[in-house]
């Protein structure tokens, strides 16, 4: 048991680590994805990359699971920075004397950052109890939340200046990714992991499938959180549709509301780090569902209206924002209760799992909705999901009859 001033005091560290990964990883991402669009002008080289995550996520989840709750979380973390650090200089070395291989050192890259990162989350996230105590983990949470959603908002930013600075020499997006990765490093390595963990437990000879589907609230919160993310791609894809080919907003309208989600997230998350702990996380998260699918409707029902282009501006900037909010209230508790209600030895394999399902469900949701706003009305799309939404998740416990309150 940590003291409450040590607890703290590595509360503060990993969420400074976590931002400072974030932020490196943020800008490196978006550098990235303006290389290869502005080197090869082709969609489907960029669909590529953004299909690496979920296939390397795949490969990786089985393997993961072996090692995850056997070797000390702290080691795979570290492991993991280093893995990113190697990999970046072996880039950096290679793409000065390849002139022809760019692409596949591109891909080299891609494969090793997705790997470190489905390992770093995996082993972060189940880390939570080792790091501080019981009483700081929903602020741990909601600072993740704040971390994540800040990186969102900055990174592309100092990315952009960074391009038009230096002319867009792609070094010093290296050397800025692995500065970031090194500090997250050290960071990482003064924190002290409690070892609460008995691996001789009989609680880690059991699978972890087999446990996720004994237990009904968990395998609801997993479910639970996979829906949130797949529906969720209505959003980050029927939103920019709408307002860059339907409604031909303006530029700075599209920046200001993908802004207004992140901004939305980290005032959310802020306020839930500084209220007191949640009674009941996961009855909390579900009830926040049913806005979240009203917020659907909305949408809908709004496309369907006759409004002048300067009024929509005004609404999607607040709706995202709203959508923000709401993104902060369906995760953070969620993950609260995941992280309470787990045992400590199943939590890593527990989490790869969820991870891996969320990582292969957002893809399909992309595709699967993108192909419905190429045929169908975007009011259409918006209120037939907010519909689905309702039925799959907020209709869920009362079907299967399940007391999330219990959580």
């Amino acid at each position: 048991m940590l003291t409450k001033q040590k607890s703290k005091e590595q509360l503060y560290i990993a969420s400074i680590a976590l931002l400072v990964a974030n932020f490196g990883s943020s800008i490196f991402s978006f550098a990235m994805g303006l290389f290869l669009l502005r080197q090869y002008s082709s969609a489907s080289i960029f669909g590529i990359s953004q299909a690496i995550g979920p296939i390397v996520s795949l490969v990786i989840a089985p393997i993961l699971r072996l090692v995850i709750d056997k070797i000390n979380k702290k080691q795979i973390i570290l492991f993991s920075q280093i893995l990113i650090i190697i990999g970046l200089i072996f880039f950096a070395f290679f793409i000065v004397y390849s002139d022809n291989q760019t692409l596949l050192l591109v891909i080299f890259i891609l494969v090793v950052l997705k790997m470190s990162d489905q390992i770093f989350d995996v082993a972060y996230t189940s880390s939570a109890t080792l790091i501080v105590n019981n009483a700081d983990i929903q602020k741990l949470r909601s600072y993740e939340q704040m971390v994540s959603s800040f990186s969102s908002i900055i990174g592309p930013i100092i990315a952009a200046i960074l391009f038009s600075t230096f002319n867009m020499n792609f070094g010093i997006f290296i050397i800025t990714e692995l500065i970031c990765e090194i500090c997250a490093l050290l960071s990482m390595w003064l924190i002290k992991y409690t070892d609460k963990t008995s691996h001789k437990n009989i609680a880690y000879e059991r699978n972890e499938l087999t446990y996720i589907f004994k237990d009904k609230l968990l395998l609801f919160a997993i479910w639970f959180g996979c829906a949130i993310n797949f529906f969720y791609t209505v959003f980050s894809i029927g939103l920019p549709y709408v307002q860059i080919h339907v409604l031909k907003l303006p530029n700075h309208v599209y920046a200001l509301s993908e802004a207004a989600v992140s901004i939305g997230i980290l005032i959310a998350s802020y306020v839930l780090s500084k209220r007191s702990k949640f009674s009941h996380p996961l009855y909390i998260s579900w009830k926040m569902t049913s806005i979240f699918s009203v917020l659907f409707l909305l949408m809908g029902m709004f496309l369907f209206s006759n409004v002048h282009s300067k009024f929509f501006s005004i609404f999607i900037i607040g709706f995202n924002f709203i959508t923000g909010i709401m993104i902060a209230l369906l995760n953070t508790p969620t993950l609260v209760w995941l992280t309470m209600h787990v045992p400590e030895n199943m939590q890593g394999r527990v989490f790869n799992v969820s991870r891996t399902c969320v990582q292969v469900l957002i893809p399909i949701g992309i595709i699967i909705f993108s192909f419905c706003f190429d045929k169908l009305n975007p009011g259409t799309v918006f209120i037939t999901s907010g519909v689905l939404f309702f039925v799959l998740v907020v209709l869920y416990p009362k079907f299967f009859k399940l007391d999330i309150k219990k959580g």
